[in-house]
């Protein structure tokens, strides 16, 4: 073969593979095409769950098990195509009707799961909180309780052993994935904790002398007192000028709470109540109760920290929720009269 003949079939040679690899593009094309028109074929919104290290065979096989897909090879054919198959994130994720496989598949390599939104309510405690959760069907109620006595995570606030996160979960509105155990969810309440009460304000803290617990114990107690926002840290005050004086609190919340873990609280407080044998119970035990009584928002944690400059010692309760401040047991005397003994016998 000349010279002129090789060069005549190494062009040709060369020619037919390009030619055969535009056609094996054109076949992967239409392939790519075909597979990614696929929909799925549930009727209503469904959740699909992806385990840690299932394979694109297994992840195919069990939405066709679950009657999502119609067609595994095709799902696995563009999840491999365009390399995507090792990319996919576990956890429950929610399929809608009619989502193309191409759809689908930007889903699970997003790992954007399933998630359900909570709202805990400034001033919930956490027996609150774990009934919230079960209810929304998170996690069990228990379970969630005992969690909140991990030490690894009480250990951060300095709290002692045998303590719970009470006063640390931070209320606020969240979206939890239904994947979560207790301890994913309460890490996401202690860092919105975190974010709030962030260096800054513990510097705060230690400038007024205080420590973060004593704060949150006290910014507890504000939470459950206080309606109206302004009057918190009135509120804040009172509690601090009585213990400088070495009063008792004799706030009811506390006292409400101490009744819950004894597991006696039924909506009243009775007479024989007042001397429950409770480090919570703050009309038998001099000082704030030993730990927080629910989770306060940030303006209470604000209130203790930086409470009004006031001299009042006493506060009752009016009809419209607000309070009226007294100096001396005789005016407070007198308000209780006016504000709450008067509009009964009225009635």
């Amino acid at each position: 073969m000349s010279p002129i003949e090789r060069k005549k079939v190494k062009k040709y040679k060369s020619r037919s593979k390009i030619l055969m690899r535009f056609k094996i593009l054109f076949i992967i094309l239409i392939l790519f095409s075909s597979c990614a028109k696929e929909v799925t074929i549930n009727k209503e919104a469904v959740l699909f769950e992806i385990k840690r290290g299932d394979t694109i065979f297994t992840i195919a096989k069990n939405l066709q098990k679950s009657k999502i897909i119609k067609n595994p090879k095709r799902f696995q054919i563009i999840a491999k195509l365009t390399r995507r198959d090792r990319l996919i994130k576990y956890g429950i994720y929610q399929i809608n009707p009619q989502e193309d496989y191409e759809s689908l598949l930007e889903k699970f390599i997003s790992g954007k799961t399933y998630s359900v939104k909570i709202t805990i309510n400034e001033g919930f405690n956490i027996f609150q909180i774990a009934e919230l959760l079960e209810n929304k069907g998170l996690v069990k109620k228990e379970e969630f309780l005992s969690e909140c006595k991990n030490n690894e995570l009480t250990k951060r606030y300095g709290l002692p052993n045998g303590a719970t996160l009470e006063g640390f979960l931070f209320p606020d509105t969240y979206y939890i994935p239904l994947n979560y155990n207790s301890k994913q969810i309460i890490e996401i309440f202690l860092n919105r904790f975190d974010s709030v009460v962030n260096n800054e304000m513990r510097e705060k803290i230690k400038e007024k002398g205080l420590s973060l617990l004593k704060v949150i114990i006290m910014a507890s107690i504000v939470e459950k007192e206080a309606k109206l926002e302004e009057e918190k840290p009135i509120i804040a005050k009172v509690f601090y000028n009585r213990l400088k004086k070495g009063m008792l609190l004799q706030a009811d919340p506390t006292l409400i709470y101490a009744l819950i873990l004894n597991g006696t609280y039924d909506g009243n407080i009775r007479k024989k109540d007042f001397m429950l044998d409770s480090k919570y119970n703050t009309y038998k035990y001099y000082g704030l109760p030993i730990l927080p009584i629910c989770n306060p928002g940030k303006n209470s944690i604000l209130a203790a920290i930086f409470p009004a400059d006031v001299d009042y010692i006493y506060f009752v309760a009016k009809p419209d929720g607000s309070h009226y401040f007294s100096k001396s047991l005789e005016e407070h005397n007198r308000a209780v009269y006016i504000y709450q003994i008067l509009p009964i016998k009225r009635r």
